[in-house]
């Protein structure tokens, strides 16, 4: 059974006998007559009677054209949605972000582009850490990722576009006075308790920026830990520690929380675009706004 033969029969429902769904279906009614014979024959009931010169439903043929209807509204709802999506102009697009990265910078200013040039497609925005997007990405979980490169960030399925570079900053409770203003020298603050993440959240950052504190003679005195920098600058407001966080954070910086740079203590963290190397048409038009900025 195909869709020619539910639209010959929908005609022929719809216009009242064979000749007049022949006219309508813009074909020769003899083949019009073999389509349903067709069709007929493949159900193994009749869906039309003869009554003098014309044809009329049998109560079968009255519910399968109900249901042949929806089903070629179906169809063509099918075609309308596809098209629509192929053009740029439906469907949604899941993606992964952090959310220290979106307050400003490359990220917000992307999906303010794509908003604006494709309002009809939706945006399933999903906050996660940049391991879990750079798995989720590769598995097919999401159609595209901004994360900070990790090592386990490599090529084959995944296509990788740097974006921009942040560093590290001291992040302070502001009841915590320093002798200076601006940068801090290192010993300034050798010895202050500290709030960490855990490695497992991000081992290369962890031991980059336990590396880069070792090069100063520093031993950090960890206090507490937590597994984001959401969570981390809440106990730093709190007073509980001082913490080394991504400079991006300075864009909206919580209360009761203040950031110093440090002397000669750089942690580049290179913010990046990450989708699967055969991207889908939608996830492309994302691709081609983010990188055309």
């Amino acid at each position: 059974m195909e869709l020619r033969h539910l639209r010959y029969f929908v005609a022929i429902a719809d216009h009242g006998g064979l000749r007049h769904a022949a006219d309508r279906l813009n074909v020769a009614q003899p083949a019009v007559s073999r389509q349903i014979k067709d069709l007929e024959a493949e159900l193994g009931f009749d869906l039309l009677r003869r009554e003098g010169r014309g044809v009329v439903l049998t109560d079968a043929g009255k519910v399968f054209a109900e249901e042949a209807r929806a089903v070629l509204a179906r169809a063509a709802a099918a075609v309308d949605k596809a098209q629509r999506v192929a053009r740029g102009g439906g469907g949604s697009i899941k993606i992964g972000l952090l959310e220290n990265a979106s307050w400003s910078g490359p990220l917000p200013r992307a999906l303010n582009r794509f908003a604006r040039a494709y309002p009809d497609i939706q945006l399933d925005v999903v906050p996660l850490g940049s391991i879990a997007q750079i798995d989720a990405v590769r598995d097919g979980l999401l159609d595209a990722g901004f994360v900070y490169r990790q090592d386990s960030l490599v090529g084959g399925k995944l296509a990788v576009h740097p974006l921009a570079t942040d560093d590290v900053v001291l992040a302070a409770s502001t009841d915590m006075a320093f002798d200076r203003d601006g940068p801090l020298d290192p010993a300034d603050i050798d010895g202050l308790p500290m709030v960490s993440f855990p490695r497992e959240a991000a081992p290369a950052y962890f031991d980059r920026q336990n590396a880069a504190m070792a090069a100063l003679g520093l031993e950090p005195r960890i206090v507490q830990r937590a597994n984001n920098e959401t969570t981390i600058l809440s106990l730093v407001s709190a007073g509980v520690g001082c913490a080394l966080v991504n400079s991006a954070n300075m864009q909206r910086p919580p209360r009761g929380v203040q950031f110093r740079k440090v002397k000669g203590l750089s942690v580049p963290l290179e913010f990046v675009f990450i989708h699967r190397s055969n991207p889908g048409s939608l996830t492309a038009l994302l691709i081609e706004t983010v990188l055309n900025e």
